[in-house]
């Protein structure tokens, strides 16, 4: 797998022999090759010079009973908390000031867990990687207009209608005397049910996996990441979810903060932090669980299609995660390894007829890739 190469500015590009693509990507996309370009030396390398300075603790601290002690805590503490902010921002209904909280989270999210993947690194080589921060950041902003495009196509589509003949029905089903945060989980749970197989879908058929393509792009995982997505994942995404949930809705409260909880888990899923999760791998998709999900073998990471929670794989038969094992580093697309890591290329990516190169292959094409690749160079998570 291609490094993405620490002291490079800019992503890897389409390749050459994709001419009216790679045309399109450096000309038309132009403006947003200048963004990825200054967000790199604007927010990306000085924020890297700072985090850096933890390095020197980051090794005092291994081995240390403050670790292990963190490494149990973090996670559930984190959930905890989160369901604490959120109760707090909705305890006088959906005001401004619960939007403006809602609005600062990703923020605090990185303040929180970026200086602990420095300090506490699953592997040391995910630490860095070249411009792909500043694609995240762009694609992260992107995803709101895109959210906002599949809201008019659902209307357009007349989906808007039928979730408002059958809310009424969805707010007598709903069991809202129940406890707050039981709902609040259930909520989660019953929406997982369909982000499992509709994530499924993306990987079990040919045609949406050029789509799905784009997220697996990543070659490390980091707190932000998560959001990388291809626009026409995000538009058929929503469509997909409109119907169904309309009949389990409950109140706007329990949403946003089922939203917020959703945030704080996916962050987790993506992140470098090298937790000792025990039970809580068993329940929630997160840690070692997903970093399997991520393997270049897709007959490995065809599994953990969970959002959220692990439940539904482990119902469904497609839960990986084995004992006495740890995942290795080495993630991305096996079958691509000139995937475009570019905000256009992202786009384009699944368009180019050359996407049978970057398509899924028989699982054991892509085992033998992957064996290869960590036979020659082997990239062990941090010690």
């Amino acid at each position: 797998m291609a490094s993405l190469g620490e002291s490079g500015t800019h992503n890897r590009k389409i390749p050459p022999r994709a001419r009216i693509a790679r045309f399109v990507e450096t000309w038309l996309g132009a403006p947003i090759n200048l963004l990825e370009a200054s967000l790199q030396w604007v927010l990306v390398r000085p924020t890297r010079w700072m985090m850096r300075h933890l390095d020197a603790a980051s090794y005092a601290l291994e081995g240390t009973l403050l670790r292990k002690i963190l490494s149990h805590t973090i996670f559930p503490f984190t959930i905890l908390l989160s369901l604490f902010i959120g109760f707090k921002l909705v305890e006088n209904g959906i005001t401004s000031l619960t939007l403006l909280g809602f609005v600062l989270l990703p923020i605090i999210f990185g303040l929180y867990c970026a200086p602990l993947e420095r300090l506490m690194p699953y592997s040391r080589n995910w630490l860095e990687g070249g411009n792909d921060t500043a694609v995240d950041i762009i694609m992260y902003f992107s995803g709101a207009f895109w959210s906002g495009i599949s809201k008019l196509i659902v209307s357009a589509l007349f989906i808007v209608g039928m979730v408002e003949a059958l809310e009424p029905y969805g707010h007598d089903l709903w069991p809202t005397h129940w406890n707050p945060i039981v709902q609040v989980f259930l909520f989660i749970l019953i929406k997982d049910f369909f982000r499992y197989w509709f994530h499924r879908a993306l990987h079990e058929i040919p045609a949406l996996w050029r789509v799905h393509a784009a997220h697996h792009s990543v070659e490390r995982l980091y707190w932000l990441n998560g959001i990388r997505a291809h626009p026409l994942e995000i538009v058929s995404q929503a469509i997909f979810y409109a119907i169904p949930l309309a009949l389990v809705q409950p109140t706007a409260e329990i949403a946003l903060v089922a939203v917020i909880l959703q945030l704080s888990i996916g962050i987790f899923q993506h992140s470098n932090i090298d937790l000792n999760l025990g039970w809580w791998e068993y329940v929630f998709s997160i840690g070692d669980n997903h970093r399997y999900h991520h393997y270049p073998d897709k007959g490995v990471g065809d599994s953990n299609y969970g959002g959220e929670f692990i439940i539904w794989d482990i119902l469904f038969g497609t839960f990986h995660n084995p004992r006495n094992e740890r995942p290795h580093d080495r993630i991305g697309i096996g079958t691509a390894p000139e995937y475009p890591m570019t905000v256009m290329g992202l786009y384009l990516a699944p368009f180019l007829p050359s996407q049978k190169v970057f398509g899924p292959k028989p699982a054991d094409a892509d085992k033998a890739a992957t064996e290869e690749l960590i036979e020659d160079a082997p990239l062990q998570p941090a010690e």
